[in-house]
């Protein structure tokens, strides 16, 4: 580590609307070091929450000579390349000060899409391409501030998990059966159960992430089925190779947007819903898997949203596009 004095205090303007603070730095460590040299990263991974950034005796960073991926916590989960689906937390920190620079007040933003097309850019795609979901890599990457001084970008992508992570729940006498394939895809059946007069609920997988609230906007697979023929409603976003949608709890069945509240993320729920709390036809089954819980509050468009799950009898198979949708 290499620790330079600093002839004058800089003046950084936030850009996560905390206003302009004046930051007295004496120390510059060398942005070039060992990651564990120069800072710290807290938070856990899946907590919907934003990570933070604690730089080594509260000294800044150089510039590096060129992008630096680190990995600093390593996933469990499936291995993603070049055209899998991810769902991508990033946050970015200044290295001057550590301070959250992503840009909105929750800090972070989701980024759900195919690996390779990904708008949060090649250096990403690439720090991610070959690691498992439950995967959390920091870059390093020299940037130029407001006021001309040279120092380090910090980006923290988190790699989040595309299919529900947790505990395995028994389900209630009675529950619908789900079975899984090789490719992540799903069969439900309800065959011999009666239909339900009323809505049930079963947590097959119980998620460890933040509970639902009712206005969420959620990253999640889904599949609707017909309880009297299993015939699947719309487009199911379950199989490994499908990238998961956007469901809007505000514009969701009535049947979803009652029954998810409370929920955690990572769990993967089974809704036994009567017509009169799905589409209006015909009792139904409803699988969900929610990944996470996506922070942005894009304006929404008529007829855009997507999934079985929506409060649409007919909804259009494109996802609602948020400010990190691209899928």
């Amino acid at each position: 580590m290499i620790l330079v004095p600093l002839a004058v205090n800089k003046f950084v303007t936030g850009r996560n609307g905390s206003g302009v603070s004046t930051v007295a730095q004496s120390t510059v460590l060398d942005g070039n070091a060992p990651l564990n040299q120069v800072l710290t990263i807290s938070g856990r991974l899946g907590s919907g929450s934003a990570p933070s950034v604690a730089l080594t005796n509260d000294a800044s960073l150089s510039a590096p000579g060129s992008v630096i991926t680190d990995v600093v916590e390593t996933g469990q989960g499936r291995v993603v390349s070049e055209g899998s689906p991810v769902v991508l937390q990033v946050s970015q920190f200044s290295g001057l000060d550590a301070r959250n620079t992503t840009g909105n007040p929750d800090g972070y933003t989701l980024w759900k899409g195919t690996l390779g097309v990904s708008e949060v850019g090649a250096d990403v795609d690439a720090a991610v391409s070959g690691q498992r979901e439950g995967t959390r890599v920091v870059l390093r990457a020299p940037t130029e501030e407001k006021d001309g001084s040279r120092t380090t970008e910090i980006t923290v992508v988190d790699i989040l998990p595309t299919t529900a992570t947790g505990e395995t729940q028994e389900p209630a006498a009675g529950t619908p059966t789900v079975t899984e394939g090789a490719d992540g895809a799903i069969t439900v059946s309800s065959a011999g159960l009666p239909a339900p007069t009323r809505a049930a609920t079963a947590v097959l997988i119980k998620g460890t992430g933040p509970q639902i609230r009712p206005q969420d906007r959620l990253i999640a697979r889904s599949t609707m089925v017909s309880w009297s023929t299993g015939q699947t409603l719309g487009e199911s976003y379950f199989g490994y190779q499908k990238a998961p949608e956007t469901l809007d709890m505000s514009n969701a069945l009535v049947g979803v947007s009652q029954n998810l509240v409370d929920i955690t993320v990572g769990s993967r729920v089974v809704l036994s819903l009567p017509a009169e709390q799905a589409q209006g036809t015909e009792p139904v089954v409803v699988v969900i898997d929610v990944l996470a819980i996506d922070p942005a509050k894009a304006p929404r468009s008529a007829g855009t949203q997507s999934g079985a799950p929506t409060a649409s009898p007919q909804p259009s198979a494109s996802p609602q596009p948020t400010t990190q949708d691209n899928s």
